[in-house]
């Protein structure tokens, strides 16, 4: 059982506001879907009864519906999956387990370029630090969150709410592998317990080659039209009583409660789908003056710290060798994918003239408190002007925040490896009685880590990466926010920055594994100094000295303002808007959207069909000659031409490849079930076309979202004529 509590940040409230709309629109909780909500969705031709959807004393479509986090990250998914059998099959994206395959390939198996089909259950493959969470239960907690806070206020507030929220944990997220969080919405009027399964042994099933799974690379990501058979296909393995278990061979396959059934008879235009997954955040009442620093200020630099690695690794992709090729392809996607994204944001959010649209609702706002006392009184006739004033403050701590997470988080990979032995460090310091049983303890912890980190790193890649992010560091965050270290490289920038940093690198114990092997064994006789003392270690540190002593601590000031008149904030809204069912913003718990099958007029002179088939996969291939991101496999190929008889398409049929709607998604979406009326899968969602991205800050009324679907029908045919993977269609459920 793991115990999680509400963490009271502005921030969070940020991820969690909520905007009005109707059911056709936004993200909706599986609770949320009753009522005149669950009416709406009917009348669009949903054929689900409420309790199909969630049902907290039976099985129900909800607990079918999964997400994926690394290991021991319940509540910080990166993506969504389903049950599909009854045997544990799970079914999500190709791009969301490729850097697993990645891992688990070696010099007799590339499973990225080569893809991975298991024959029979023998063959299913562990992934490693992979997890797969299966929701439970999720309800209303508002009453025993707020219980006895009545005359309570800011720092005991939030102790009280915190203490109440373990308390609820603990009595409700019982058994093994366990684990439930409380969460706030609307600005911490209602709070909701969501309770999670967690499973720990995954295996790969069926997994094509990138060359199907991914086709159109880089060059065709958040773009439209799109040919990719984007699937993986997963399975849960437990023990003998069925509970989650960590990796073993004798652990079989998990027999869900719920797995969803797959329909092959396909979609047509307007035909009414459904999207369920784990969406990560959407923002889409975040007021115009933070939406401004938000997209033109972060949202900037991480698309310019994200170009930065794009280049970079899609050079490395173009000359490495072939068995490195899968490793750089992986990342220059990664890269890419968050930088298409960003500059979408800003142009989308741009074009459509998101902000002024805000400021005059934001004026309206402030007329209608204005114009009675009670209100003006409650709410204060300064509220958004007080807002805009904190909000000032909070923008440099938010973008030196969010440096500080670019570069020492996801900038140099040796960064985030020197902070696993501060704690060592800590303990020799610290000179307690038990300092040196507890030293070797923790050397044995870290040896296993430490061998698992230098099998992927290269010195010089991160040579590259932190000369580049560091140089970015120094350009654009403000010197109170610089370490000693950090001072010091300074005084070598930009002139002789590469050279010092090079030489960090290359006297550091850090530099690789068989230094820092021979540096733990000599702790326990010569002491941490020589890391202690290191240049690079120090650097590294810096960092996350930085964040807790100034980041972190001046931030927390301005959002317990903030977090007061945000709430006001909301409340008001919540009032003016009263006549109005309102949908929760997307904050990694299980939603659902609803939309149409819909082609797209995405700008001028320009229109998006719903369709694509294998016909114009293969055009593109012949088009893109000698591009690697439109590689066909030669066996692949032949079968699209030959087209033999298939249980999934008629000879006289062209195979669909992927299709469009317009219900809405976000990032973390990846690999959740597209649903037709009834709840059968007919696609699964992987991208989104990139003019249609300010969504996220504004979905009702925005005509060119729409999200991209492959087709569970090309799925289906892939696994039936190119896979060595037969027996998993004996176990689906297809109709």
């Amino acid at each position: 059982m793991k115990l999680t509590t509400i963490i009271s940040t502005f921030c969070l409230l940020c991820l969690l506001c909520i905007q009005p709309m109707y059911a056709d629109g936004g993200f909706w909780l599986p609770t949320q879907i009753q009522g005149k909500v669950h009416q709406t969705m009917k009348k669009q031709g949903l054929r689900l009864s409420e309790k199909d959807i969630y049902d907290i004393n039976h099985s129900c479509l909800s607990n079918a519906i999964l997400s994926l986090s690394y290991d021991n990250s319940t509540f910080s998914p990166f993506a969504s999956a389903s049950f599909i059998s009854s045997e544990g099959l799970v079914l999500t994206n190709f791009h969301c387990v490729a850097r697993y395959l990645e891992h688990i390939s070696n010099a007799d198996h590339d499973y990225v370029k080569h893809g991975c089909w298991a024959t029979h259950r023998n063959e299913e493959t562990y992934l490693p630090n992979l997890q797969v969470n299966q929701l439970i239960a999720i309800k209303d907690v508002t009453a025993e969150i707020t219980q006895d806070t009545g005359n309570l206020a800011d720092q005991a507030l939030t102790q009280k709410i915190n203490e109440n929220g373990n308390q609820i944990v603990k009595a409700q997220a019982k058994g093994r592998g366990v684990e439930g969080k409380v969460y706030s919405l609307f600005g911490g009027r209602q709070y909701i317990l969501a309770v999670f399964r967690c499973f720990k042994d995954v295996r790969i099933v069926a997994a094509p080659p990138i060359s199907i799974g991914k086709f159109g690379g880089d060059t065709d990501n958040w773009q439209w039209p799109r040919y990719s058979a984007d699937f993986a296909i997963l399975r849960v393995y437990v023990n003998d009583k069925n509970q989650p278990a960590a990796y073993n061979k004798q652990n079989r396959p998990y027999q869900p409660d719920a797995h969803l059934s797959i329909s092959s008879k396909g979609v047509k235009p307007d035909d009414f789908v459904m999207v369920a997954g784990y969406p990560a955040q959407t923002r889409q009442y975040v007021p115009s003056f933070a939406l401004e620093k938000i997209v033109f200020k972060d949202t900037q630099a991480e698309a310019d710290i994200a170009k930065i690695k794009l280049d970079f690794y899609t050079q490395r992709k173009e000359t490495a060798a072939d068995s490195l090729y899968s490793y750089y392809n992986i990342k220059a996607g990664s890269a890419a994918n968050v930088y298409l994204k960003s500059i979408g944001e800003i142009s989308g959010v741009k074009e459509a003239g998101i902000i002024a649209r805000k400021q005059q609702e934001e004026q309206a706002m402030t007329e209608w408190i204005l114009s009675d006392n009670d209100r003006t009184q409650h709410y204060g006739a300064t509220l958004l002007g007080d807002m805009k004033a904190n909000y000032e403050h909070l923008t440099l701590l938010n973008f030196t925040d969010q440096m500080f997470r670019e570069v020492a988080l996801y900038g140099a990979n040796i960064i985030p490896f020197a902070g696993k032995f501060e704690k060592l460090v800590q303990m020799e310091q610290r000179k307690s009685k038990n300092a040196k049983a507890a030293m070797k303890g923790e050397i044995r912890k870290l040896k296993p880590l430490t061998a698992g980190f230098y099998r992927d790193f290269r010195l010089e890649d991160d040579k590259y990466i932190m000369k580049k992010l560091l140089a970015y560091y120094l350009e654009h965050v403000d010197s109170t926010f610089y370490s000693t270290a950090l001072k010091k490289v300074k005084k070598y920038y930009p002139q002789h920055l590469s050279t010092y940093i090079d030489s960090l690198y290359d006297h550091s114990p850090l530099r690789n594994q068989e230094s820092m092997l021979t540096l733990l064994d000599s702790v326990p006789t010569q002491g941490t100094a020589a890391l202690s003392q290191d240049g690079l270690y120090q650097l590294s540190l810096g960092f996350y000295l930085i964040y807790v002593e100034k980041i972190n601590r001046l931030k927390q000031a301005y959002q317990n303002k903030n977090m007061k008149l945000y709430s006001l904030y909301l409340q008001a809204y919540a009032e003016k808007n009263k006549e109005k069912q309102l949908s929760f913003d997307a904050n990694r718990t299980l939603r659902y959207s609803i939309g149409k099958v819909k082609a797209a007029i995405p700008g001028e002179g320009v229109i998006y069909t719903p369709f694509t088939t294998v016909n114009g996969m293969v055009s593109r291939h012949l088009l893109y000659a000698g591009n690697k991101d439109f590689q066909l496999p030669a066996r692949f190929a032949k079968l699209i031409e030959q087209r033999q008889p298939s249980k999934y398409f008629s000879q006289k049929v062209t195979p669909t490849c992927c299709f469009l709607t317009d219900a809405h998604t976000t990032s973390g979406s990846s690999g959740s079930p597209v649903l037709n009326a009834k709840g059968e899968v007919i696609g699964i969602n992987f991208d989104r076309i990139w003019q249609g991205l300010s969504s996220d800050y504004e979905t009702v009324g925005n005509e060119k979202s729409r999200n991209i679907v492959v087709d569970i029908r090309y799925v289906l045919w892939t696994l039936e004529q190119y896979s060595r993977s037969q027996y998993v269609l004996d176990e689906l459920d297809i109709h």
